[in-house]
This record gives structure tokens, sequence and C-alpha cells, in this order.
């Protein structure tokens, strides 16, 4: 297979660059024989077919640099001969499952396709060396100040909302709060309800991809700690106690927060954010040491503040919010999946 040489991110910022690159990309496809109609270089392509196994497949080319769902809806409708083909910088997995859904073909300038015709079918992942992206399309809305929207909407899934109760809860601006959502309305995440308010639509869906975009060691940075300090509740507690003394933000998440939100799997571990971890002195009055695996308290130091401000107060303790608790316990051991699982059932998860 061909490596294409493309070290630089490329930003596509109007459609007549879409197609010019659209067009360059087809004749260098390592794995598909496009067949393009005769015609100068710069020519934007109508027309294209697909050679395969002696027989040729013809597509007409939608040039969209951001589709969205309702556009893939009144897409559907369009004509079938040829077949609709849609050409975007690049596919978002939640595009690509609504095209399986609605049998429309895709392939977007990383090489990603999605091809579905009588005889044939095409899933391909981006090709090695490519990386183009639209101009206004965020890279990824589950980190930094991005992730802290996201997180907000989750925590009242119920809940009708406008970008000014956001904008001061999460300390972002309000250009990006606007793109945010804009991003999660043209994905179907999100629905409005009038011109300035809108509500989760899919909070199921939106949850799912925060879950696949997650990477909790690269946003964390956990130390661990053992010692004879009684239950995991006793020691939040204590640990509760320490934060409001010191004033130290702290936040519990996994299973001593799952366990206060919706009893199900009782909790072995503590663990919790912390801006800071605690001084010598503090470890020897709660009769802590560092340990370099195992312990019975995890101390997370996250690398945005987000998580620390959005909480929720339950039996005394501070929390995150349950789509927090939930990402934070998915991919970990001790039983934590079938915690989330169960929190995530529950009919009070993301509900104030």
């Amino acid at each position: 297979m061909k490596i294409f040489d493309s070290s630089k991110s490329t930003i596509i910022r109007h459609e007549s660059e879409l197609a010019l690159h659209f067009r360059e990309f087809l004749p260098e496809d390592p794995d598909l024989r496009w067949q393009l109609p005769p015609g100068g270089n710069w020519q934007r392509l109508d027309h294209v077919e697909l050679e395969l196994d002696h027989q040729r497949l013809a597509f007409r080319p939608f040039y969209e640099l951001k589709p969205s769902l309702p556009w893939l809806e009144n897409l559907r409708v369009f004509p079938a001969s040829p077949r609709p083909l849609i050409v975007t910088p690049e596919l978002s997995p939640r595009i690509v499952a609504a095209c399986k859904e609605l049998g429309i073909a895709a392939i977007d300038l990383n090489g990603r396709c999605w091809l579905r015709a009588p005889g044939l079918l095409v899933d391909r992942r981006p090709l090695p060396g490519r990386s183009f992206s639209y101009e206004l399309e965020p890279r990824n809305i589950f980190i930094g100040k991005s992730a802290r929207i996201v997180r907000c909407l989750l925590t009242d899934r119920d809940r009708t909302w406008t970008q000014g109760e956001i904008v001061p809860r999460t300390k972002a601006s309000s250009g990006l709060v606007s793109r945010i959502v804009q991003h999660l309305i043209s994905q179907g995440f999100v629905g409005k309800t009038s011109a300035r308010e809108f509500r989760l639509r899919d909070w199921h869906g939106l949850l799912n991809e925060w879950v696949e975009s997650d990477h909790f060691p690269k946003r964390t940075r956990t130390t661990a700690y053992a010692g004879y300090f009684g239950p995991p509740q006793e020691l939040a507690h204590r640990l509760q106690q320490w934060a409001k003394t010191e004033s130290v933000p702290l936040a519990f998440t996994q299973w001593t927060a799952a366990w206060t939100r919706h009893p199900y799997t009782e909790p072995v571990v503590c663990s919790a954010y912390v801006e800071r971890l605690p001084d010598a002195a503090t470890l020897e009055q709660l009769g802590l040491r560092t340990v370099t695996e195992g312990g019975k308290l995890w101390l997370h130091v996250p690398d945005d503040e987000g998580i620390l401000t959005e909480t929720q107060t339950r039996s005394g303790l501070t929390l995150v919010t349950d789509a927090q608790i939930y990402l934070d316990l998915k991919r970990t051991g001790l039983r934590g999946p079938e915690a989330a699982a169960a929190l995530r059932e529950w009919e009070g998860f993301c509900r104030p």
C-alpha cells in the first residue's frame, strides 16, 4: 500500500478546495480503481466510476464541508441514478454510522470510505499519512474546554439550555460554546427547541462517543496510596474534611462516587480527583504512604480543572458528574464496568 507523504495537517476552507483535493486523490487511491471522466485537471467532478470485478459502478459526488444528519436525510430521497457519493474533508464516526444506516456511500480526503452497492461493500479506515480536516470542524470535542461543554450538557439529560447558561459554568468563550453546540446539532446529539434554546437529543450516542475517545491515563496523573484507614467510605469523609480545611478542590469518582449515587458494587478502592496531592504531614496524619501499584486510595490530578468545577454533592461528599463517573469506571478493573452499566441503566443517571 502506498504511504502518502502528508506530514502536516491540511485545512480545507472552501468547497472548491475539497473538490480539487478529491480529484487529485482518486488516481492515487492504493486500493480502488476509480475512473474519471475526461476533462481538465482542475475540473470539479460531477461523475465518477469505480471498476471492480470487471464491472463499473457510477457515483455522483455531493461535496459537503460538514455533513449533518438532517442533510443526509434529505439526500436519501435524491434520485439514485447515479448513486450519491458524499465527499467531505473528514468523516466522523457518527456520520459514517448514519451513512451505513441510510445506505449512502461516502468518502473523505483521508481515504476513509464506506461504499455500498449491489455486489459491493467497502469499509476502509483512513489511509496512513493523510490528515485533512474542515476549518470549522472541532478536532476532538472530548478534551479541554470542549469537554467541559459536553460534561455540562450531560449534567441534566432532560434540561433545555441556552448558550448563555453554559458559558459561565464552563468558563469557555461564547465562540467556543457556539461552535461546539452547532457541531453537536449537526451530528444529531443535540436538537434546537427554539431560536436560542436546545437540549440533548441523543445522550446515549454522545456518551458512547466520549467513551470511545477517552484515554484516562493521558488526561490524569494518578498516585496510589496504602495504609490502614478503615472502609473506603470512612476514608472518603476524612479526605473531604482535609480538602475543605485546606481549600483543595476535590471530587470523588469511580467506585466511591457510583456507590454514593446508585449502590451496586461496594467500593474496595476510594478514588478522587484533586487539584493537588496531600503533603507529607497530611499523609502521616491520614496514615497513608505512596505505593507503585495496588493501594486502596487513588488520587487523580486532572489535566483540565473542568472536572473539578462541574460537580454534585451527595451524602456529604463532593462527586464528579454522573457522566464522568461512568466514563472513569468503564475501562477499569474491580468490577468497574459492571458498576458503570448499573449506574447508566438507573433512571436517575444524568439527572439532578
